[in-house]
């Protein structure tokens, strides 16, 4: 079994094709674990920006998908006051392109974000090239940031770099967790107040 698993991610499309898919899981994982197989050689550095760059871009296409579904739903309508709804979606109208763009670099908020974009409406073709612009520089910073500090000492650590590589991804694990605790909690607060 390990030997066909050695097998199968010698192929660098099966690699970049699990990238692609590790995106909607992890991002910040997807992209440190992309350069570091580039640096290790199993994969170009081009394919593996590629890959990420889909598996980003159609992601964010498809949160605000999921939105564009939620604002169809009549419950919704049942349960929310037609003046809130309307309000909150003029609102991010009025900051969309500013929303996006801070939302692709602000941990925890891209989700909830995109969603409301689709739900509330906004030009499908403007958030898509918006998020195409913010995908592509962000993911592009990140990914080559990494690509070439990573050059630097990867090959260095010999067998430490995988266990540095858990690490890390842990690490942004437990960050993502306290910041969405810590925003849940602020919710939480104004709504009592």
């Amino acid at each position: 079994m390990a030997e066909l698993i050695l097998d199968v991610t010698k192929n660098p499309l099966v690699l970049a094709g699990l990238i692609l898919l590790s995106t909607y899981l992890l991002e910040d994982a997807a992209i440190i674990s992309a350069a570091l197989i580039s640096i290790d050689g199993f994969l170009s550095p081009e394919l593996a920006f590629l890959a990420l760059f889909i598996g980003i871009f159609t992601g964010d296409l498809g949160l605000y998908g999921v939105g564009r579904f939620l604002g169809r739903w009549s419950w919704l309508d049942r349960r929310i006051p037609k003046e809130k709804i309307n309000s909150a979606g003029e609102w991010l109208k009025r900051r969309a392109v500013w929303t996006i763009l801070v939302v692709r670099v602000v941990p925890g908020l891209r989700l909830p974000s995109y969603v409301a974009c689709g739900f509330f409406q906004y030009s499908f073709v403007s958030f898509s090239c918006w998020v195409f612009l913010a995908s592509l520089v962000w993911t592009g910073v990140i990914f080559m940031g990494l690509y070439w500090f990573g050059s630097m000492f990867w090959s260095e650590l010999s067998s430490l770099k995988w266990l540095l590589l858990l690490l890390v991804i842990i690490a942004i694990l437990i960050l993502h967790r306290s910041i969405k605790r810590s925003i849940g909690k602020d919710n939480a607060e104004k709504s009592q107040v």
